[in-house]
């Protein structure tokens, strides 16, 4: 399992990917993340990046990693869903302790990394807790803010990713 940049000749496979009937109201379709990423103000600092979840060669997931330049506290996981053919075999949660990785070594200074989660979702708010994320105390409109503190700034990676 690995994460790499969505290239835009993947976003159609992207698009196919879907969850289970009573999760999609809790979760953003691939087709409208990426969308929701182009209609941001061209003159706004926030920088959209796609990133494909693969099973080996397979699409398996995706997530939107957003962050404002220049920020050390503006990083987002703002878009996450596996495909429902490979939830439940640990696929999303090394994929997060990917993410989070990667976004605290290519900024080491960053202070977190934050997701907003429905209440009632509590399949995705339960595993982003159990990989670290924590109550931020805050929401984005009716969604819970989670934010995953970097411990030692500098002194990244969180996680240590082991391949099978």
């Amino acid at each position: 399992m690995f994460v790499r940049k969505l290239k835009p000749e993947k976003w159609e496979a992207a698009s196919e990917l879907s969850v289970f009937r009573e999760q999609k109201p809790f979760v953003d379709s691939v087709a409208d993340s990426l969308m929701w990423s182009h209609d941001e103000p061209a003159d706004s600092n926030l920088v959209f990046t796609p990133y494909g979840i693969y099973s080996e060669d397979q699409l398996v997931g995706f997530i939107m990693y957003t962050f404002e330049n220049d920020s050390k506290d503006n990083h987002w996981i703002s878009g996450f869903l596996v495909d429902k053919d490979y939830q439940h075999q640990g696929i999303g949660r090394r994929a997060l302790e990917q993410l989070v990785d990667f976004v605290f070594v290519k900024n080491p200074e960053s202070i977190e990394v934050k997701v907003a989660v429905t209440p009632e979702n509590t399949i995705a708010k339960n595993l982003f807790l159990s990989i670290g994320f924590k109550d931020a105390g805050w929401k984005q409109g009716t969604k819970e803010v989670l934010c995953f503190k970097n411990k030692n700034p500098l002194r990244s990676p969180i996680f240590i990713y082991k391949p099978k």
